[in-house]
């Protein structure tokens, strides 16, 4: 199998590394004599995604916990909604196209799994069909037999042809493990599959022992309960007499209900006459209270003519004493609120006459006010213009305070010209001290003229801000003479207002002096008709009351008369025979299906007990057939156990530990040679490989095993694989492998032309890598190899490649 060229689509790999869905990578421009073939790329660039795709087996083995696409799902490796997977590849001068494409909706996922071949004839790529007739369908059932059918299992592509990322070693698979692995690359899975069926036949037999054995055991269970079923049988025949007996009673019983309810119905025949005469005196008992109702309708309808005219007149009289007493109040109410209109006469009247002297008041505080607003028109100005002073006599008095500091300071610095050691000598030329004093002794007379001046504009401020101060002064005299006559002011309006609220109220006394009368006069006859409408009230109301007790009395008359009537036609139905009534009937029909369901309730009973006793004898008779089979059942079971005896022989014959050991044991030595003679081309014979596939035991006994041997020539020890440091591990393990490879090659069919390696230099030093490459390219040769396809970060290997890949620039 050789891969010729690759599309992705939708994988998170390939998005990661370049930022896109997809990817196409045609392996058909590599030239033809590029035997190894390097993926160069940083962490993370999408080298490993690719060389997992590079073969058209439904698993990416660097992502996979098995060999096989039971231990991985492309799911966990889709970005987006869909994805897909297209591989051009070529095996035995057939070249094929797989195609996987998948699609999910976040709640749904489907995939497509379809393997082609191109047909010459007809120029296009039709759907693979095997021998057997299976026909690519889209199944990845049917897909992973198809890929199988032409390469093999996977788990012989992936131990000797592909050597993933994080692959176990060999020597770190157990004993049963690797003898799977070696029968899927040596193929050695007819025997298995054999081996299998042999278990499956055992497994069948089995089964049909297990069925005799529980026959065996349900005879001497029955052997022992025959005694049993007959004693039962005996119990129910017991049982079937007492139902019996408890049947013939039901049958009395039911025979006596039904003749009592016949008594019954003729009693209820023979009493018809009596009947018509109880009818007929409910009859005239029902007739006799109708005609009382009748009676007390007629009294209750003429005494309603004259209860509705008095009740009209006392209406009548209660609506006129309402709105007289109504008028009454509201005149009332009037008269008060008039009296008090003609209580406030006297200060409605000192009230008119105050106000021309509050008015009087409130214009000359006006027209003071006005005279002093006029002369304060330019005190915000002066106020400004102070302010202005104040704050530049501060700053001045700052400034004045500064510069006296500055004076002092230069005058002790002045001073030190008497005082520096150098005076008079020659190095007071160069002296920093001297000429720092110089300079400040001719400073001093500039700053105290400025300081000078500073103080005369100090007291030119000064003079001004006094005079400004007092003129000020008197502004706020003016001020708050002013805010008085406006305190004056507002009391007086304040009594203004008041006393124009009392004196709008003086054309009120005239109309309460001229109603007082009138309303007097109203409520006076008012009052009037109030106590002729009451008398009118208290007539009509004593009518009423003569009215209802002469129409109780009426009533009770009727009633009294009524119930004699009643009473006499009731003693007469006293005196007649009570008849049938329907609830006896009743009673005695209940009675005949009581004592129906009894007799129905026996019968089920002797029913049961009839069955149960079939049921027994069946039992029974079954019983005893069974015991009397038991002796061929037993002979039966024996010819089956020896029988699954040689089964089992051939199952364990033809499985991992007979014919499939065999081989392996067999192979063992040919694939140590191979890889001895690849690790001699590499390392000059310094390592030797042996393959044990027996180990003898404590006792003695040898067992099979798996362990791999390793003599170093340089070192003269010997030691297993798995305890060689981790870059001689690699490159031994890496060895065997290829051996393998080479082995499987030898004996199958079946041929791959290329190898894949992902990253498994990682722990070699710079001498060993370059024995690693020695290592590829003699496996090439040996085992025919057209190319390998190789994963590694170590620069000096990308350069001892043919080609390289660059996955950075796809």
């Amino acid at each position: 199998m050789k891969p010729l060229k690759l599309s992705l689509q939708g994988f998170t790999g390939i998005f990661a590394a370049f930022g896109r869905d997809s990817l196409v990578l045609d392996l058909q421009t590599i030239p033809q004599d590029a035997a190894l073939v390097a993926l160069v790329g940083p962490n993370g660039a999408g080298k490993s995604t690719i060389l997992d795709s590079l073969h058209p087996y439904r698993v990416m083995p660097s992502r996979s916990s098995t060999l096989g696409p039971g231990g991985f799902s492309y799911w966990t490796q889709i970005h987006g909604a869909t994805a897909m997977k297209e591989l051009l590849w070529e095996n035995d001068g057939i070249r094929y196209r797989t195609l996987l494409s998948f699609k999910t909706t976040g709640k749904t996922q489907k995939s497509d799994c379809y393997l082609y071949q191109w047909d010459a004839g007809k120029g296009d790529w039709t759907p693979v069909q095997l021998a057997d007739g299976t026909l690519s369908d889209g199944k990845s059932s049917t897909y992973d037999h198809l890929v199988d059918a032409i390469l093999g299992p996977p788990e012989k592509f992936f131990t000797a042809h592909f050597s993933a990322q994080g692959r176990k070693t060999i020597a770190s698979y157990g004993a049963g493990d690797i003898k799977s692995i070696l029968a899927s690359v040596l193929n050695l899975q007819g025997y298995r599959e054999l081996a299998a069926k042999a278990g499956q036949v055992g497994k069948y037999l089995r089964q049909q022992l297990d069925g005799l054995n529980s026959e065996l055991a349900e005879a001497r269970d029955h052997d022992n309960t025959a005694a049993v079923l007959e004693r039962e049988v005996i119990e129910v025949d017991g049982r079937m007499r007492a139902v019996e007996a408890d049947e013939v009673a039901a049958h009395a019983n039911v025979n006596g209900a039904r003749e009592a309810l016949a008594g019954l119905l003729a009693k209820r025949d023979a009493q018809a006459n009596t009947a018509e005469e109880v009818r007929f005196l409910n009859e005239q008992i029902g007739s006799v209270v109708t005609k009382a109702a009748s009676s007390k309708a007629s009294v209750s309808t003429q005494f309603a003519r004259d209860q509705d005219r008095h009740q009209a007149e006392a209406t009548s009289a209660r609506a006129a004493i309402a709105t007289a007493q109504n008028s009454v109040q509201s005149s009332e109410t009037e008269v008060r609120r008039l009296n008090a209109v003609l209580a406030d006469k006297d200060a409605i009247a000192q009230a008119v006459a105050r106000l021309p002297e509050h008015k009087c008041l409130i214009e000359q505080i006006d027209a003071s006010v006005d005279a002093d607003q006029a002369t304060l028109a330019g005190a915000a100005a002066l106020r400004t213009e102070l302010n202005v002073l104040i704050a530049q006599q501060a700053k001045l008095s700052s400034e004045g305070q500064a510069k006296t500091i500055v004076i002092q300071k230069l005058t002790e610095t002045a001073a030190l010209v008497e005082k520096v050691p150098c005076k008079g000598s020659e190095m007071q030329l160069s002296c920093p001290l001297m000429e720092q004093a110089n300079n400040a002794k001719r400073d001093v007379p500039a700053h105290q003229a400025e300081q000078s001046a500073k103080r005369a504009a100090y007291q030119e401020i000064a003079l001004k801000v006094k005079d400004l101060q007092s003129k000020v002064a008197g502004f706020d005299k003016i001020e708050a003479e002013v805010r008085d006559a406006q305190k004056k002011r507002r009391t007086a309006a304040t009594a203004l207002d008041a006393d124009n609220r009392v004196a709008a109220r003086a054309p009120l006394i005239a109309d309460a002096e001229a109603r007082l009368p009138v309303l007097a006069q109203s409520i006076q006859e008012q009052r009037q008709v109030i106590a002729a409408a009451t008398d009118r009230l208290t007539q009509a109301t004593n009518a009423l009351a003569a009215i209802e007790s002469e129409k109780a009395q009426a009533l009770a008359l009727i009633e009294t008369n009524a119930l004699a009537e009643q009473q006499v036609l009731q003693d007469r139905l006293a005196k007649l025979e009570k008849p049938v009534s329907d609830a006896e009937v009743e009673a005695y029909q209940s009675a005949v299906s009581r004592t129906g369901a009894a007799l129905v309730e026996v019968q089920a009973r002797a029913r049961s007990l009839t069955e149960q006793k079939v049921s027994l004898i069946g039992k029974l008779e079954a019983a005893r057939a069974l015991v009397a089979r038991s002796g061929q059942v037993k002979e039966q079971a024996e010819r089956l156990q020896e029988e699954i005896a040689k089964w089992k022989l051939a199952e364990k014959g033809l499985g991992n530990d007979g014919c499939v050991a065999l081989s392996i044991d067999d192979s063992g030595p040919e694939i140590a040679a191979i890889c001895n003679s690849l690790l001699s081309d590499c390392f000059e014979g310094r390592f030797i490989v042996r393959l044990d596939t027996q180990s003898e035991t404590k006792t003695g006994m040898m067992k099979e095993t798996f362990d791999v041997k390793v003599f170093d020539g340089h070192r003269g020890t010997e030691k297993s694989l798995g305890d060689m440091s981790g870059g001689e591990e690699i490159l031994v393990n890496e060895c065997l492998t290829r051996a393998v490879a080479l082995y499987a090659s030898q004996s199958s069919t079946t041929r791959c032309e290329t190898l894949f390696t992902d990253e498994t230099d990682g722990a070699l030093d710079p001498e060993a890598k370059r024995t690693f490459m020695q290592m590829k390219r003699a496996v090439l040769k040996q085992g025919g190899y057209e190319r390998e396809f190789f994963i590694t970060h170590t620069p000096e290997l990308w350069e001892m490649a043919d080609h390289k890949i660059m996955v950075a620039e796809l």
